[in-house]
């Protein structure tokens, strides 16, 4: 398509190059050429477009709706149309997790900016707790696969052609143990994970750390993290100044935090639950709705204040949290979820049914500023790209009161370049128990049926009477097929297609291994030595190299090596388990002590099925899942 654009030359100026990139992505399906007349908009937090043949007006104000509106353009140049763009927040944006290992590559970081503008969607922030370079602190984020500032002012330039913000996320108390861990860090430590509030070598520490990020960034906008602290005050900190109530050192150590970033000309924001479950010494969504917190220890009032919220099915707790939010601050942020963290394959619908109840409450309470959130729990087993059916639903619902089925599968085509469909086959694969959209317990059986050892079976207990091999032989045959058309995901479902396929086989192998042993039956001990576990490390295999492609494409080369060691892991028990199988079978070895171990409950669900809406089986730790010992001593 030939582009030719008309009106204001400082509009044309604020999104010519943006353009011509997002026309780039899609000049394969566009013939023929269009006219673009641009012109402001009255109203800066509208935008509207009108097409008639080969020409269209798009008024506007904000870049980024512009964006939306011209993705939708190139998408539908066969069509004539009128649409208008009135956002229900002022600041929508995504959160990418880049500390749990995999640091997203900057080309993919930049794939990910084209299409948070196709969504209109105006702001990206980078969670980085060590992942970024500090100067004068070698080792903060050394081996991580730290940003530069070389790469971080590039991805804000890119990020400007769009008219997106980038935020950096970063922590300034807790989360921090990659970088507590090394030698010359003793001296900021209050626990392991947690820097020692109070301290002024800590705080010469957060000011390198707030410095170092100025020249790399644009904004001013900063997330100072300090969520979490959950031992804040009950190591070092104890033992140098005694014992002190959580909800007075957070409220000192943020009012030192506050005048750093004012010093260094940041506007910060932090994570809000520190400052309510040190007030109530409970869990952060226990705060009933008749607690008055007038007596509470607060932040100044104009800290942002972050409402995380990724698990609540209620309505009236993100209204009751709200109200507590804004009796905190004057300004309140809220993150939602994606969740693409459930273990190593998505939950899409535990992510549809909490974004629409939270942002639903988010309209009626006036909240301006949202974001999702794409964590990357316990070493990223999961592929970046899990991300979008749960981020194209929390954009949607940021320009729609509901979610419209029709509607947003054209939507998710359009900004994804994908078919919804296809990808909301990967809720099956944690929805053994409760079925497909329904599991909002986040039971993760892909993570540790995938990961358990055969020969001890720590979670067979709660398979019995469940058909896994009919479950994934299905799943995986829809997947595979899925695979083979060529495209931008076709490695990505091959991952997830072999993932399947491996579990229809190893799922149940526990189980089938133990009845045997216990029957006597030595055919089908042989079977499953001779035929079962190859054709499961022959679909491994092609598991294990889709996943190093997909890493390679998506993030720095640091973190895989964790990866890579757990996918060699279950390789290595199912050839001990095929040894240790053949040594009982020809008589080498008298027993096999793994399978007379009785097979205990993994979790205790009382009178519950696994079928049961409330029962919650999920496991995410992967040291849990594959040894009923220590993978790390005491010592």
């Amino acid at each position: 398509m030939n582009l030719e654009f008309k009106g204001k030359p400082e509009l044309i100026r604020s999104v010519e190059e943006g353009s011509r990139l997002l026309l780039s992505e899609n000049n394969n399906n566009q013939d023929g050429s269009l006219t673009i007349i641009l012109e402001e908009s009255l109203d800066a937090a509208k935008a509207s477009i009108e097409k008639k043949d080969h020409s269209c007006t798009i008024r506007f104000q904000d870049p980024v709706l512009y964006f939306r509106l011209f993705n939708y353009v190139l998408h539908h140049s066969g069509e004539d149309f009128s649409l208008e763009e009135n956002p229900y927040f002022q600041k929508r944006g995504f959160m990418l997790d880049c500390s749990r290992n995999a640091v997203a590559a900057p080309e993919k970081l930049r794939s990910i900016i084209r299409r948070l503008a196709k969504m209109g969607m105006n702001q990206l922030f980078l969670y980085m707790e060590d992942t970024y370079e500090v100067p004068d602190h070698p080792y903060f984020g050394t081996y991580r696969g730290r940003y530069t500032r070389e790469e971080l002012q590039s991805l804000d330039s890119y990020c400007s052609l769009f008219g997106i913000e980038l935020v950096p996320c970063i922590q300034t108390l807790a989360h921090l143990h990659s970088f507590l861990r090394w030698h010359n860090s003793e001296n900021l430590r209050d626990t392991g994970d947690i820097l020692k509030a109070g301290s002024e070598e800590v705080y010469a520490f957060i000011r390198s750390l707030l410095e170092s990020l100025k020249s790399s960034f644009t904004t001013r906008n900063i997330h100072i993290g300090m969520d979490e602290a959950h031992m804040l005050g009950l190591g070092n900190y104890l033992k140098e100044n005694g014992y002190e109530e959580s909800s007075v050192i957070i409220r000192k150590h943020t009012e030192k935090v506050l005048e750093l970033c004012k010093d260094a000309g940041w506007n910060p924001m932090m994570w809000s639950d520190m400052y309510i479950t040190a007030n109530t010494v409970g869990g952060y969504y226990d705060v009933k709705a008749s607690t008055d917190i007038s007596g509470w220890e607060k932040p100044p009032k104009e800290l942002g204040m972050v409402y995380w919220d990724y698990y609540n099915t209620r309505r009236d707790i993100y209204h009751n949290m709200l109200r507590v939010h804004k009796e905190l601050s004057d300004r309140v942020i809220f993150a939602g979820g994606v969740w693409n963290w459930n273990g190593i394959s998505p939950n899409y619908g535990k992510a549809f049914c909490c974004s629409r109840l939270a942002l639903g409450a988010c309209r009626q309470e006036g909240i301006q500023e949202v974001f999702a959130t794409g964590w990357m729990d316990n070493g990223a087993e999961t592929p970046i790209d899990a991300i979008w059916p749960g981020l194209a639903v929390f954009s949607f619902l940021c320009f729609h009161e509901d979610l419209y089925e029709e509607e947003l599968s054209t939507y998710f085509r359009d900004c994804i370049d994908g078919n919804l469909e296809d990808f909301l086959l990967l809720d099956s694969l944690d929805s053994l128990f409760k079925g497909s959209g329904k599991n909002l317990t986040a039971d993760n059986p892909s993570k540790y049926l995938l990961y358990q050892d055969p020969m001890l079976g720590l979670f067979d207990f709660h398979l019995k009477d469940v058909d896994t091999r009919t479950y994934y032989q299905s799943l995986g045959d829809k997947l595979k097929t899925i695979s083979e058309t060529p495209g931008e995901y076709q490695e990505f479902f091959r991952f997830y297609a072999y993932l399947a396929l491996v579990l229809a086989q190893k799922a149940d192998l526990g189980l089938r291994i133990k009845s045997a042993y216990d029957a006597g039956d030595l055919s089908t001990l042989k079977e499953i030595s001779e035929e079962v576990i190859p054709n499961i490390q022959k679909d491994l295999a092609q598991m294990h190299t889709a996943r190093e492609n997909l890493w390679f494409t998506d993030a720095k080369a640091f973190g895989y090596e964790l990866l890579d060691i757990r996918l060699e892991g279950v390789k290595a028990r199912l050839k001990n388990c095929q040894r240790r199988t053949r040594s009982w079978l020809e008589g080498q070895t008298s027993r096999l002590e793994e399978l007379e171990q009785e097979r205990l409950p993994y979790w205790e669900l009382g009178n519950m099925n696994p079928q049961d809406p409330k029962s919650e089986l999920r496991e995410n730790l992967w040291d849990k899942i594959i040894s009923g010992c220590d993978l790390v001593d005491t010592v």
